[in-house]
């Protein structure tokens, strides 16, 4: 083949290809050597398909010719060098596959709780030396369970489309709007044995759904955590002590808590629980709206209409309820700023919350 009609560049191009072709050790390096040698822009073939232009018509056929006797043999040689490497990597692979049995086996890959379901349990631990235990129910309740037997009224704007997810228009089934329908359904099972039993207490966590706009506190589904107890003689001061407690238990002996007066249908009297915000550390920011406190639980004593709904003597029992969104919790210890983060799977984000519990 006479290459003294292609520019002397492509003769040593030629003679230079046996010793890259060889030194191509894998199919990414031979990729590179194939697209320098027969690419579509700027390579061997394409500067000699330019000087076949740019050649006298008399030379052309001879010239063409030999471009592609030059061609064909790059692309012979090419192939055969990516057969080789082929077959040598599937006998690398197959190697590979062998099985030592001095080696301790491979562990198979291991999911995690979530970091809002560690923390629900993390609460059940907290409560449980009180004598708490955990009870559940429904996520789609009936009215009768999630408003009348908490003593809200028919006319409360909770009850309302607006507020509540309803299956239907016209039916009382409906995504409940807090775990306390779960307080109405154990009271109710357990009244029959109450004297037996000296009281009730327990925890009811679980999803609920309201009609709220996604923000940085705020979602259309999240988690709860309510807890009751009902025994004799029950007041505020056991309330405060049995909250107090476990406050302290999750953010600390030196968390500073207070308690404000607060109306809800279900107890009387009523009052919420707030947490200095310790993610701006009461100088305000936008989790505390500001004001340097973070609201984490309502709570009060058993309205005596919540109790005689269950069938229980009002007269000789009493109790209190509370309940506390378990993201305001999450936020709080982990301090971070935006509870949606919770629920954005984002797998760099909840391996970094392993160590919230």
């Amino acid at each position: 083949m006479d290459l003294r009609s292609l520019p002397p560049e492509i003769g040593k191009a030629h003679s230079d290809f046996a010793g890259l072709l060889e030194a191509c050790t894998d199919l990414d390096a031979l990729l590179r050597l194939k697209g320098a040698y027969l690419g579509r822009d700027d390579s061997f073939a394409a500067r000699m398909m330019d000087t076949l232009k740019a050649s006298p018509k008399e030379q052309k056929k001879e010239l063409g010719i030999v471009i592609n006797a030059l061609k064909n043999q790059w692309e012979e040689a090419l192939k055969s060098r990516q057969s080789n490497l082929e077959e040598l990597r599937r006998q690398r692979a197959a190697m590979s596959l062998i099985w030592d049995v001095t080696l301790p086996p491979p562990l198979p890959s291991r999911g995690a709780l979530h970091p809002l379901m560690r923390l629900i349990d993390r609460l059940a631990d907290v409560f449980r030396p009180l004598g708490y235990h955990v009870e559940e129910g429904p996520e789609a309740e009936t009215e009768a369970h999630n408003f009348d037997g908490l003593n809200i009224p028919e006319d409360h704007p909770a009850r309302g489309s607006a507020d509540t997810f309803y299956f239907q228009k016209h039916t009382d089934l409906l995504l409940r709007t807090h775990t306390s329908p779960v307080q109405v359904r154990v009271l109710k099972r357990l009244a029959p044995m109450i004297e037996q039993k000296g009281g009730i207490r327990f925890l009811a966590p679980g999803r609920v759904y309201r009609k709220d706009e996604i923000d940085p506190t705020h979602s259309p589904m999240f988690h709860q955590v309510e807890g009751m107890l009902v025994g004799r003689g029950i007041g505020m001061q056991h309330l405060k002590g049995t909250l107090d407690y476990a406050m302290k238990a999750l953010f600390g002996s030196s968390a500073d808590i207070r308690f404000r007066p607060s109306y809800f249908p279900f107890v009387e009297p009523g009052c919420e629980v707030d947490v200095r915000c310790p993610l701006c550390s009461g100088t305000g920011c936008r989790v505390c709206k500001s004001s340097g406190w973070v609201e984490i639980l309502g709570a009060g004593l058993v309205h005596p209409n919540v109790l005689k709904f269950a069938g229980i003597k009002s007269d000789i029992w009493s109790g209190f309820a509370f309940g506390m969104g378990v993201e305001r919790i999450a936020m709080m210890v982990s301090q971070t700023p935006d509870l949606r983060l919770f629920f954005e799977n984002d797998q760099r984000f909840l391996a970094a919350m392993g160590g919230m519990d």
